[in-house]
């Protein structure tokens, strides 16, 4: 005789149970979970901050080559904008910000947005960005170049040089035609980069080259920058160009020191030191207390009329 099993329907159903609440609490482990990993895995797309808010200066320069890096390698910085309230400043390092600019608009969008002040060498510096906001009374332009004269050559018995100009450099003449070189290369720039910008430039080179600075109207209207806008305009018009929706805004200084700060003791030390010293620079560049012995040197500066 054979014996038949029989199942116990309660036990049947407790079971079943058991295993719906068990796969509910592992579910809601598991979304859980994956809220607060989410970030870590998937970082949020960041909009990082660069400010070119001082004279430009070799240190500036040095400081925005730093700082760009760390955005370009940051792949979470998905656009970055530019916020420039600057006179301008030494003409070699103005180069130096404005050809670190472009590189990295190449790999990421770049916005920028002209304060109060955006002259000379920092206007060169915003042209190197994707697309360029001002405020209506923001100071926009100042395209030209100053120098002094080279010191005249002296005779001494104490030493020889090689050649006439050994000492000074060149003859005042050479000087102006150094001068020249400079103004039309910071001139065909400036026509370079906006002649196919969303705004287009719309006055000549010659109006270009006379070194007016206009306002952010006239700036608009003559295609110097392609928006008027604040700096939350160009904040959105970055996400735009970087696809983003959802986003975090980060100030590219205070995170590359945090980083430093829990990396590098010694780099910290290095870049606090850095900041220390463009902190501590004039705010205003008066070239009639420029000493003999720092000539020749060229400028891209705004220097108002007394």
């Amino acid at each position: 005789m054979s014996e038949t099993q029989t199942t116990d329907p309660t036990a049947e159903k407790q079971s079943r149970e058991r295993l719906i609440v068990i796969s509910v609490l592992v579910l809601v482990a598991a979304l859980i979970g994956g809220y607060y990993l989410a970030p870590a895995l998937i970082p949020t797309p960041k909009i990082g901050v660069l400010r070119v808010e001082s004279q430009v200066s070799g240190i500036l320069a040095e400081i925005m080559a730093r700082e760009i890096s760390y955005a370009r390698d940051r792949d979470d910085i998905k656009g970055v904008l530019l916020i420039i309230n600057s006179p301008g400043g030494g003409a070699a390092s103005g180069h130096d910000i404005y050809y670190q600019i472009r590189k990295l608009r190449e790999e990421k969008p770049v916005v920028a947005s002209m304060d109060s002040l955006a002259a000379s060498a920092a206007y060169q510096i915003g042209v190197g960005a994707n697309e360029i906001y001002a405020k209506p009374a923001s100071f926009v332009g100042n395209i030209g170049v100053i120098t002094g004269l080279g010191q005249p050559e002296t005779l001494s018995e104490q030493f020889i040089t090689t050649g006439p100009f050994k000492t000074t450099g060149g003859s005042p003449t050479s000087f102006l035609q150094k001068l020249d070189l400079l103004h039309a290369d910071f001139r065909d720039s400036v026509v370079a980069e906006r002649q196919n910008a969303r705004n287009p430039l719309k006055i000549s080179p010659e109006q270009l080259a006379t070194g007016e600075i206009w306002v952010g109207i006239e700036a608009k209207e003559y295609g110097l920058i392609d928006e008027i806008g604040s700096v939350l305009d160009a904040t959105d018009r970055v996400a735009e160009l970087a696809g983003l929706k959802n986003y975090e805004v980060i100030d590219i200084r205070e995170q590359l020191l945090a980083d430093l700060q829990a990396t590098s003791e010694a780099q910290y030390e290095a870049m606090t030191d850095l900041y220390a010293k463009l902190d501590a620079q004039p705010e205003e560049f008066d070239i009639t207390a420029a000493e003999s012995s720092q000539w020749p040197t060229f400028y891209e500066i705004y220097i108002p009329l007394e």
